[in-house]
């Protein structure tokens, strides 16, 4: 039996009992439109994802002061005991100069403040640097100056805090109080830098709703005496983590009884990439749920197209058609059923992820790799639907299926 003959046999068919063909593959179009629509959807969110870290700086590690665990030598790490944060000072800044793959360290003093200007208060986040080593937080300068090493009552504010925080604008020259709310120690500052509008992370934050000040100067309001968080640049991206290790090492020799953590915004990066990863393939395989359920339609569709065309397989058999080929027949027109459902539910998947994407104003496109799942699975669930019933309509007796009425 030609090819042709087979697909022939097939689409006529469909075309005999559509309304039959369209109910077996309307499982089968859900089911693909819903894998595909899933993978196109958490493929967008991910590069969305990826493109906040991208616009960060790869090579960046943080290390933050944290009450950590001791790892004794003895015991299990239940009974190690609980380390005391560490105090970073201007020591550990040198050391971390000379560490191996290091080439730029921000040590600052994070602290939140009470922040009047006029008769107008508000909570923000107020941050001590050291100004020689700000590169390119000092690049961001929109008006007026950055901070240089001799200010100590002198800010520069991001471009949220300068235009919209206060009713009254704040420009260059206009005087701040800021005020410790848990000791109500306070000092006046003068504005001497505004800041372009940047774009912040999850990671780093919004720059654009800082207070930027000397760490001299944060004394002013604070009594925080040591640094609690420490900006340091590797090499490059790829040298990150290993940069990280050496300044674990090094931290470790200054601060045997004081716990400090150390993370990498690339560790940051792949965590999300890899969560976003299982939550599209645990929602895609929920999908995949209705292929089944379109997949045990078409069974049942098959088994009882088998019993109405007894007859007419006895015939063929009759007239010389072997097992192979009617077993071939009815596998054929089922996975053509399987192909063409999943086409329908590819172009709908388009059409649903062109929506979702213009309404959350994100790019949605449907990858090559997702079109191929969605039409494999279409054809793979329809194909295994097809083979009892293929089998049963093989195993007919002509005599049998010729008495048939």
């Amino acid at each position: 039996m030609r090819p042709i003959d087979v697909l022939e046999y097939a689409f006529s068919d469909f075309s005999s009992n559509k309304f039959k063909t369209m109910m077996s593959s309307l499982g089968i179009i859900i089911g693909v439109m819903a894998i595909v629509v899933v993978l196109t959807l958490g493929d967008g969110l991910s590069s969305g994802v990826s493109k906040q870290f991208g616009s960060l700086d790869l090579d960046q590690i943080i290390i933050i002061p944290s009450q950590t665990q001791s790892s004794g030598l003895s015991g299990s790490a239940a009974n190690s005991p609980i380390l005391s944060p560490a105090k970073f000072t201007d020591r550990d800044v040198s050391l971390l100069m000379s560490t191996s793959g290091v080439v730029e360290v921000n040590p600052r003093i994070v602290e939140s403040g009470t922040v009047t200007s006029g008769k107008e208060n508000r909570s923000l986040s107020v941050l001590g640097i050291r100004p020689a080593s700000e590169k390119k937080l000092a690049s961001t300068i929109d008006k007026g100056r950055f901070l240089s090493s001799s200010d100590i009552y002198s800010v520069v504010v991001g471009s949220k805090v300068a235009n919209g925080t206060f009713t009254k604008l704040l420009r260059t020259g206009s005087v701040i109080t800021i005020t410790s709310p848990l000791t109500g120690k306070s000092h006046q500052y003068t504005v001497v830098g505004i800041m372009k509008e940047s774009n912040g992370s999850l990671v780093t934050g919004d720059p654009n709703s800082d207070i930027y000040m000397t760490a001299e100067g944060i004394k002013g309001f604070s009594n925080a005496d040591s640094y609690n968080e420490i900006l340091v640049r590797a090499e490059s991206p790829t040298l990150a983590a290993s940069t990280a290790d050496n300044v674990k090492a090094a931290l470790k020799r200054l601060h045997r009884n004081e716990g400090f953590t150390v993370v990498t915004i690339q560790s940051f990066s792949e965590a999300i990439n890899s969560i976003f990863d299982y939550i599209k393939y645990i929602l895609a395989g929920i999908a995949a749920v209705s292929l089944v359920v379109g997949g045990i339609g078409i069974m049942n569709v098959m088994m009882l197209t088998v019993k109405e065309r007894t007859k007419e397989i006895g015939l063929m058999k009759a007239i010389g058609a072997t097992t192979g080929n009617v077993r071939l027949l009815f596998l054929a027109e089922s996975s053509m059923l399987g192909i063409v459902s999943g086409v329908i539910g590819l172009v709908l998947a388009f059409i649903i992820a062109a929506i979702v994407g213009s309404l959350i104003g994100m790019d949605m496109p449907v990858s090559l790799g997702n079109i191929l799942i969605g039409i494999g699975f279409g054809f793979l669930t329809t194909t295994i639907a097809g083979v009892y019933p293929a089998n049963q309509a093989a195993k007919l007796d002509p005599i049998d299926a010729l008495r048939t009425e």
